[in-house]
């Protein structure tokens, strides 16, 4: 018995895998039929229209759906499609031109579709366009303030025009903040250092510029940019992955850094990180936008920022600002409260009570209508078991839930305004499985069991339950874009009966497959893959204008469907090495980046910190593993903001400076080795024999005072490790620790500080 039972186990599971491969192939034929016909018909055009055949620049002649799709094109094998496409990237794409483009749709189609593609590929060509393009997207974020600093010192002429050099170390570390060499080669005009370090600390003193978040557009060529919906949304305003690839690459710290501040100016403004939750419509200063249509919402326009909060973090790995993780954990902690739960059951019971006591009472009646009113009341109130829809067969259901599943209540998600509840889930809401479900996969070593049971993957099941019902509930088992509940089920937004050819749902059975090894999954992708196969048109996909319509197809195919639903379609069927997401995270546009500590650039960490070293300093590797060891146990604390790291080395520079003298000069007379002191420090040798004298002493002076600051430095440290009490014991928090902030001396960790909590006050003996 044993044995048949084994036999039959691999019976079926020979047949899943067949059926997957169908599938998978399935998918490869969808892909190949767009882009035959985009090559032909359309090639270089950021649209081919599926219906008409025509190919527009509907997005300003930038090759989105080419762009878009290179990193898919190379997933499944396309390699002679994809050298085309890389080729015309290399010779025709030009991004300097007189164009207005949106940022956030700019940066994960583009922006991420030339990096994933040269990650993949390795074609550099690809890669110059996004250092370029990155460039000029660059504009629409609020100048760094480290940035600012200099301009206004050098605008501001506090610069002499005198000759001599300033220290290459502090150049160097301004050079890594992103200031550019014209500001640089103007500012180490002088030997005013001392100047220079004041007027910075002036400057910084000054209430910094209110706008936190970047513009919604911005030109390619100009620079100008401009909100012009006159608020920023949530979802756009925090894109962390691919401009942390692009400074990975470019080792430009600058990309990196903004993204970080502007997550940390949105957790100060909107306090997320004890509310969890946030508005979607903000002003370009953080705080929410006065509006009657503003809401607490994961679909349009705050999808994309939760779901990058936890990408971010996987991403990052071990550099990830700790406060990333603090908001996502914030987020699950307070995504119950928009949770609703609704048992159609329940319901539709309680309407065929209704309905038969509506019907009792019709027969009683002997006069006026003969029950004939009645029929269409009860028909109205058990209307909800169509509403419902669940366990009766073809597109309402049946066959593709458990019979667990197709007894349990549903879950939905509401959103919240000012003044109200809103009874909706937009169809962009459906990343949440895959989120939830991604989280589990990477948390503490589980099998696949203890996954499957984890409150993640329990949720996440829960969610796609819902969005799958959105699809099989209509006509063509497509989702409509946005779909109602009541106390019967999901029911019809009339005026959002349209779909567009969405990829969420798909990539949450993808990560839940993947998570769980659940066949149902794989089970609801089969059925979503016939559904978006029947949309075929002689030249691609189309858009529908109604779900319960499939015949009343759009003229519209958006450059996301190669470069998310089919990819996704592709990966649900394909086996775990096809894209290990061990090793890769998929943006929000699915373009897979390599998690940033497989990422080949050497000394990334070094020249843009971490936060477990959050100085930027040049020292060497016995003082960096000293400092590793001495933070060993320490969670990551936060980046270095620029500014303050810039100051603080300008600071210790001109200390050491004035040391440096006054030790020349009384060095010597303490060792009685020379007699002449001020020939020594300020005047040239008067001949070959003695030239070779001073520069011994010098030599000599620098080591001893190099030996006597190493000593300063660890008697300091000592002195602290004995009283780790120190300074005001109400700064320390969750990841904000004594060991993590208050080093290295004589700053400590520049992240940790802001204007309320300083190193003075939290580290220094006169705060105990």
């Amino acid at each position: 018995m044993k044995h048949r039972a084994m036999s039959w186990q691999r019976f079926a599971e020979a047949y899943l895998a067949e059926e997957a491969s169908l599938a998978q192939r399935q998918a490869v034929a969808m892909m190949r039929h767009v882009w035959k016909n985009y090559e032909e018909r359309a090639f270089g055009k950021d649209e081919l229209r599926p219906v008409s055949g025509i190919g527009t620049d509907s997005w300003g002649g930038v090759g989105q759906t080419l762009v878009d799709a290179l990193d898919t094109l190379w997933l499944m094998g396309f390699r002679e499609e994809f050298e085309r496409g890389a080729l015309w990237v290399q010779e025709s794409l030009n991004f300097d031109k007189d164009l207005n483009l949106n940022l956030f749709e700019t940066t994960i189609r583009q922006l991420g579709g030339l990096l994933s593609a040269f990650l993949l590929s390795g074609r550099t060509a690809l890669f110059e366009k996004a250092k370029d393009l990155g460039t000029r997207l660059f504009h629409a974020f609020p100048a760094p303030v480290e940035t600012a600093l200099v301009e206004r010192a050098t605008n501001d002429s506090i610069v002499p025009k005198e000759s001599g050099k300033w220290s290459e170390g502090v150049k160097a570390l301004l050079k890594q903040a992103g200031i550019s060499e014209d500001q640089l080669s103007t500012l180490f005009q002088t030997d005013a250092s001392s100047k220079i370090a004041e007027k910075l600390k002036e400057m910084q003193a000054t209430p910094s510029p209110s706008t936190v978040l970047p513009s919604s557009d911005v030109n390619l060529q100009t620079g100008a940019t401009q909100n012009l919906a006159g608020f920023v949304s949530l979802a756009e305003a925090y894109v962390p992955m691919e401009w942390k690839v692009l400074s990975a690459l470019t080792s430009n710290c600058s990309y990196k850094s903004t993204q970080d501040r502007l997550l940390r100016g949105i957790n100060s403004t909107t306090d997320l990180q004890n509310r969890g939750l946030t508005y979607i419509m903000l002003k370009p200063d953080g705080h929410a936008f006065p509006s009657t249509e503003n809401r607490i919402s994961l679909g349009s326009r705050g999808d994309s920022f939760y779901e990058y909060l936890l990408k971010d973090a996987l991403f990052s790995g071990q550099q990830a600002d700790p406060l990333t993780h603090r908001l996502w954990k914030a987020f699950k902690a307070t995504l119950p409260q928009l949770l609703i739960e609704v048992s159609p059951t329940s319901a539709i019971a309680a309407a065929d009570k209704k309905k038969k006591l509506l019907e009792r009472s019709s027969k009683k009646k002997k006069s006026g209508t003969t029950g004939e009113t009645a029929e269409p009341i009860a028909q109205k109130a058990s209307g909800a078991e169509k509403s419902a829809g669940r366990g009766y067969g073809g597109s309402l259901g049946g066959w593709f839930e458990t019979w667990h599943d197709s007894v349990g209540p549903l879950l939905f998600l509401k959103e919240v305004t000012f003044a109200q509840t809103v009874p909706k889930m937009d169809h962009l809401i459906c990343f949440l499985p895959g989120a939830l479900a991604l989280d589990a996969m990477h948390q503490a070593h589980r099998r696949i069991k203890e996954t499957r049971k984890s409150p993640e993957c329990t949720l996440a099941h829960k969610f796609a339950q819902t969005c799958v019902h959105m699809y099989f509930r209509t006509v063509s088992d497509l989702a409509p874009e946005i779909t109602r509940f009541n106390a019967f089920g999901l029911v019809d937004d009339l005026g959002s009966m349209h779909n567009i050819l969405r990829p969420e749902t798909i990539e949450s059975l993808f990560v839940l497959w993947r998570t769980t090894k659940m066949q149902i999954y794989r089970n609801w992708g089969q059925r979503m893959l016939s559904a978006f196969y029947r949309t075929k048109t002689k030249y691609g996909f189309a858009s529908l204008h109604n779900v319960n319509e499939p015949s009343k197809k759009r003229d519209d195919m958006p450059s996301f469907f190669v470069a998310e639903t089919i990819k996704y379609l592709y990966l649900l069927f394909s086996t775990d090495s096809t894209l290990p997401l061990t090793d890769y995270v998929l943006s929000t546009e699915a373009h897979p980046m390599p998690k940033l500590s497989l990422l080949d650039a050497p000394g990334f960490s070094q020249l843009c910190g971490s936060y477990g070293d959050a100085q930027v300093e040049s020292t060497s590797s016995r003082e960096h593993s000293e400092r590793a060891s001495r933070r060993e146990g320490a969670e990551a604390s936060a980046q270095a903001q620029a500014v303050r790291s810039c100051q603080s080395r300008i600071q210790e520079l001109e200390q050491q400076l004035q040391q440096e003298k006054r030790v020349c000069r009384d060095l010597p007379r303490d060792m009685q080795a020379a007699q002449h002191v001020d020939a020594i420090v300020d005047t040239e040798p008067e001949s070959q024999e003695q030239e070779g004298k001073p520069e011994l002493q010098h030599q000599d002076q620098a080591e001893f005072q190099q030996r006597e600051t190493q000593q300063l430095r660890l008697d300091e440290h000592a002195e602290f490790h004995q009283n780790p009490a120190q300074g005001d014991e109400s700064c320390w928090a969750g990841d904000y620790t004594f060991e993590s902030c208050c080093f290295p001396l004589p700053q400590g960790n520049a992240l940790c500080w802001d204007t309320q909590y300083t190193f003075q006050r939290c580290c220094s003996r006169s705060s105990a």
